[in-house]
């Protein structure tokens, strides 16, 4: 805005006003940014688009809206948008990715996925809070980018610190549970060469998924996956006596609704059917809210995606009593709170 534009809007509104304005306009911009920016990444991922700029130097504009079938006008605006952001640049027919866009789809690329899976209970918000629909019989998250969302944020600290943990305490077979698209035990293998894996996980399309990564990496010999249901392990205990590590990375929590001794039957179970095994826990651990409001972290978010979908949180002190509730010994325990995620080895 030039200076004469300037004095013309404060002599119009006066200068309390015009300053007034400017600076709760300067105040909103970022929230209503945030959406616009989320959407316009989202939709780049969903269409492929994303990973192209990523991998590519640069790209042509009309190469990508034909070959993937999308609106020319529509790919334009997004790009254009995100260019006044540094996240791309485009001119004429060509656009590529900036360092900007790189870094946040580097580690943080997990944030940015992990909530686009719950864009459908945003969608419906509105729905859920009037009464007019419920979570899960008319709304769900989108389950893919749960598990690609998390995995890749557990890369960043989780993973590190279980590895360890299994490092340290000597483990050699790890039973996994839920193991998704196999994000951990592959970080696992890559991370401690001698150790071997078996991931259950009761999802058929998961398992099939999960096969087809590891017939692309070196080490998949050293890794077995099965469609099974945690609660019945007990084909699996028979088949493999030796395992000597039950590893479950984010995945007791979800069976917290039903009552804390739904989990502490599992964790008996478990302590029953491996005996010779050690308990291998990651887990959420619910923040004060005192604490958030003070230092508003990505917890905030996370505490509000899990509550909007009827998923409890312990915090550390309720993880303990369920621990001593299955007769189960704290061996070794970190508790971060600055990520509010906890990690314990049980006996």
């Amino acid at each position: 805005m030039s200076l004469k534009q300037a004095l013309q809007i404060i002599h119009l509104l006066g200068l309390p006003k015009a300053a007034r304005t400017k600076r709760r306009l300067d105040e909103a911009l970022p929230y209503v940014r945030g959406y616009a920016v989320c959407s316009c990444v989202w939709a780049l991922l969903e269409t492929g688009i994303l990973d192209q700029l990523l991998e590519a130097d640069r790209l042509s504009v009309k190469a990508l809206a034909e070959e993937g079938g999308l609106a020319r006008h529509v790919l334009d605006s997004i790009l254009t948008y995100l260019d006044g952001l540094r996240l791309v640049r485009a001119e004429g027919d060509e656009v590529r990715a900036l360092p900007k866009l790189r870094r946040l789809m580097a580690e943080p690329r997990g944030f940015f996925e992990l909530t686009f899976a719950y864009e459908p209970i945003f969608h419906r918000l509105r729905d859920l809070l009037q009464g007019n629909a419920t979570y899960p019989d008319d709304v769900a998250r989108i389950g893919k980018y749960v598990g690609r969302g998390s995995g890749q944020l557990c890369r960043t600290l989780p993973y590190p610190v279980l590895a360890d943990m299994l490092r340290r305490h000597g483990a050699h077979l790890v039973l996994d549970l839920g193991c998704g698209d196999l994000a951990f035990l592959l970080y696992l293998c890559e991370a401690i060469p001698h150790i071997r894996a078996i991931g259950i996980d009761i999802d058929g399309p998961t398992v099939e998924y999960a096969r087809e990564v590891l017939a692309a990496v070196p080490f998949g010999d050293r890794v077995e996956v099965r469609q099974a249901d945690m609660f019945d392990l007990a084909p699996i205990a028979r088949s493999h006596p030796d395992v000597d590590a039950v590893t479950a990375i984010d995945t007791y929590h979800e069976y917290l609704s039903e009552g804390e001794e739904v989990v502490v039957g599992l964790l008996k179970q478990l302590r029953s059917q491996f005996p010779n095994a050690l308990l291998y826990v990651g887990e959420f651990c619910k923040q004060p809210h005192d604490r958030l409001r003070r230092n508003p972290t990505a917890f905030l978010e996370h505490h509000l995606y899990h509550d909007l979908t009827n998923q409890t949180i312990a915090d550390a002190g309720r993880w303990r009593a369920m621990f001593d509730a299955a007769d189960l010994a704290v061996l070794e325990e970190k508790v971060f709170d600055v990520v509010g995620h906890g990690y314990f080895v049980l006996r």
